[in-house]
């Protein structure tokens, strides 16, 4: 009847911290129970055991085991601190002295856990604490087996039940919706990337700007639907890829916690805030979803500011950590567009303040961060316009000289290469191509510099070298002309253009 009194009494501390302490249970065996206080700072943990003690070395042992077992706890919950409470509710005290296990334990390496042992005994109405005070429920004890075993049965219901309660709220959390707009907007990139692909190729700076890429001239000409369709385009298949498995991932987790109307604003506020903001600080042509993929990762930490515990014991340290890693590539490595991600990042934090999470009820807030993103994006177009020290546009206006060239469209590549030369473009390909240039149009002096300035930054540059020897000729410059030709032919010996260009110069 006693032991039975002692049973009844384990489930009632259960009970009564998972019910009116708001504690969450982490582990649950037959006659041990792990509870967690994901409020208290540091986190507290509990460890209430059901167990009849006869000697103090059984429970020295025990606690020594426990504190092991709750610094894994801490390294699993990835907590810099916990608060352990190992409470053993017993019949008896041991027969033995056991005064000096009432001290607190500490991790023997990085002393970042600490074990405070409790022995809770029960005689009829007496309840015996010793070590750290606890706040334990006073109950009255049962008059027969029958009621015991009733109470203890009705217990372990409530708190089975107490649990999946609060199971099932926080699933619901992440449940709200379907993701089938993610699937959409995959199809859309898919579908698109074809498109470009057949009509002159996806890396195309050409074909990108002419299917919708953001480019800043034409859209300060008034193409401001290019803020939308960029979101849409990708440069180069491993680009598709990453961005297809981030929005996988990221946007299926954003539209099923705020649902597809929601996810719909955010992905779209993101996508142009990030377009906005690379307009305003990259004059580089740009395309992808990074933006709204970066505002699927400001959708989940407005999430966390809501839901602070549920997040950080989610999914928030891996949030953290892949966003923390994203940003740091992007410093790191000079192409990445840092302005569209860390606007789409802003931009879906805001988007997700103004539509609110689902079990959110609506507030004035909701309307003055709306402002608030509005008049940012405002400003970013503003001084997209006026700021004159964007990312140098020098490689871009080179990319579309270059390419108009293949085109054999002189006269379209001549402004680009010029530019890209006034520009301070650090290449002697700009200075090459732009010579080309010079020298279809017959202005032979000025290609002649320009080539032999493009020599002087590269002198293995042979392809400059036989321009060189074409335009000494049209200059009527024969010995000149041979001299470049040869020293061309040296570099690259087995060219066949080079050799019957020397034929040609010494037949003459």
């Amino acid at each position: 009847m006693d032991s039975l009194q002692h049973d009844y009494y384990f489930y009632r501390i259960i009970y009564h911290y998972v019910e009116n302490k708001g504690y969450r249970i982490l582990d649950q065996k037959r006659n041990e129970v792990w509870l967690e206080d994901d409020e208290a700072k540091p986190r507290r943990i509990l460890r209430v055991v059901r167990v009849d003690i006869d000697w103090a070395n059984w429970l020295r042992r025990d606690v020594e085991s426990a504190v092991k077992q709750f610094e894994l706890v801490r390294r699993q919950l990835r907590l810099s601190q916990i608060v352990g409470e190992n409470i053993y509710v017993s019949l008896y005290p041991p027969v033995d002295s056991w005064e000096e296990i009432q001290k607190p334990y500490d991790d023997a390496k990085n002393k970042k856990t600490t074990v405070y042992p409790s022995l809770v005994v029960r005689h009829g109405q007496i309840e015996e604490r010793h070590s750290r005070p606890l706040l334990l429920p006073v109950v009255q004890d049962k008059e027969s087996v029958e009621e015991l075993e009733l109470a203890i049965a009705q217990l372990k219901q409530a708190i089975l039940k107490i649990t999946k309660q609060k199971e099932k709220q926080e699933r619901s959390l992440f449940l709200y919706g379907k993701p089938i707009l993610t699937y959409v907007f995959l199809l859309m990139i898919a579908a698109m990337f074809l498109v470009l692909e057949n009509n002159g190729g996806s890396t195309s700076i050409l074909t990108l700007i002419e299917y919708g890429a953001k480019y800043n001239p034409l859209i300060i000409e008034g193409e401001w639907w290019r803020f939308v369709s960029a979101m849409f385009l990708h440069i180069g298949f491993l680009h598709l890829i990453m961005n297809s498995l981030a929005l996988f991932y990221l946007g299926s987790a954003v539209e099923r916690m705020y649902g597809t109307g929601r996810f719909l604003f955010i992905y779209f506020i993101a996508g142009i805030f990030g377009s906005v903001a690379s307009f305003a600080f990259n004059e580089q042509v740009a395309a992808g979803a990074s933006g709204a993929i970066f505002g699927c990762f400001g959708a989940l930490l407005y999430f966390g500011t809501i839901h602070k515990k549920l997040f950080f014991r989610t999914m928030g340290k891996s949030v953290l950590m892949i966003l923390a890693l994203n940003l740091l590539f992007g410093l790191v490595v000079p192409m990445v567009d840092n302005g569209a991600h860390i606007g789409g990042l802003v931009g879906g934090f805001f988007a997700a303040a103004v539509v609110q999470l689902p079990s959110q009820k609506k507030s004035y807030k909701q309307f003055t961060t709306f402002l608030v993103t509005i008049l940012t994006i405002a400003i970013l177009v503003w001084y997209g316009i006026n700021n004159d020290q964007k990312t140098p546009s020098a490689l871009l206006s080179l990319q579309i000289g270059q390419e108009y060239l293949q085109q054999e469209e002189v006269e379209k590549a001549y402004p680009f290469l010029q530019r890209a030369v006034e520009d301070g473009a650090d290449m002697p390909e700009a200075t090459f191509l732009l010579a080309y240039a010079e020298a279809t149009f017959a202005n032979y002096e000025t290609a002649k510099e320009l080539l032999l300035e493009t020599i002087d930054r590269r002198e293995d540059f042979h392809e400059a070298h036989y321009n060189l020897a074409l335009v000494y000729l049209e200059l009527d410059q024969p010995e000149e002309a041979l001299a470049s030709v040869e020293r061309a032919i040296m570099l690259q010996q087995d060219e066949e253009l080079y050799l019957d260009l020397k034929e040609r110069i010494s037949a003459n």
